[in-house]
């Protein structure tokens, strides 16, 4: 999705910006896959692990975004079910509770919500009411720590995400 930096105030212009620096500066160090059928897989890869290297600005998160990537093995489609959100909702809570510090710290907690809201819908489409409820309520119970971050782009993305209140954005 292409970010235009000139629609935000200056502040979060020049976070966006930086954003922006950060994850267009980002080499992979992911071997390219030979067979076609995988270019899919790759580039969810890869994507995965530039947003994560674009939120932070430690110097170590390229080498833990490829073993973070690598350990989560995400998926390079929902195709609409709760697995695939969840399971990164999942590892990221785990992964934020054993690097309560870490470089993704701040990100994770809008990742988090993100994916449990996800797979809130997908559980809804399922008919898994009982599913759909908790995963919305860790979704409510994530939420707040992204809107209350000292981090300006992430604050923003969290209140976004409360007023879309949707996985993705209607097209």
């Amino acid at each position: 999705m292409p970010i235009d930096p000139a629609l935000y105030s200056a502040d979060l212009r020049a976070e966006v910006q930086q954003y922006l620096r950060r994850a267009s500066a980002y080499q992979p160090k992911r071997a390219v896959p030979s067979a076609r059928d995988m270019g899919m897989v790759y580039a969810a890869q890869v994507g995965y692990e530039t947003r994560l290297v674009a939120n932070s600005n430690d110097p170590s998160a390229p080498a833990l975004a490829q073993s973070y990537v690598t350990r989560l093995r995400p998926c390079y489609e929902w195709e609409g079910f709760h697995d695939c959100p969840e399971r990164e909702a999942r590892f990221a809570d785990e992964y934020q509770a054993d690097n309560p510090n870490g470089p993704f710290s701040i990100y994770l907690s809008l990742l988090t919500a993100h994916r449990w809201l996800c797979a809130a819908e997908a559980y809804d489409y399922e008919g898994k009411l009982d599913d759909a409820q908790r995963s919305r309520h860790l979704y409510e119970q994530r939420l707040p720590v992204a809107r209350q971050s000292r981090v300006l782009l992430i604050r923003t993305a969290a209140e976004q995400l409360a007023v879309r209140g949707r996985c993705h954005s209607p097209k």
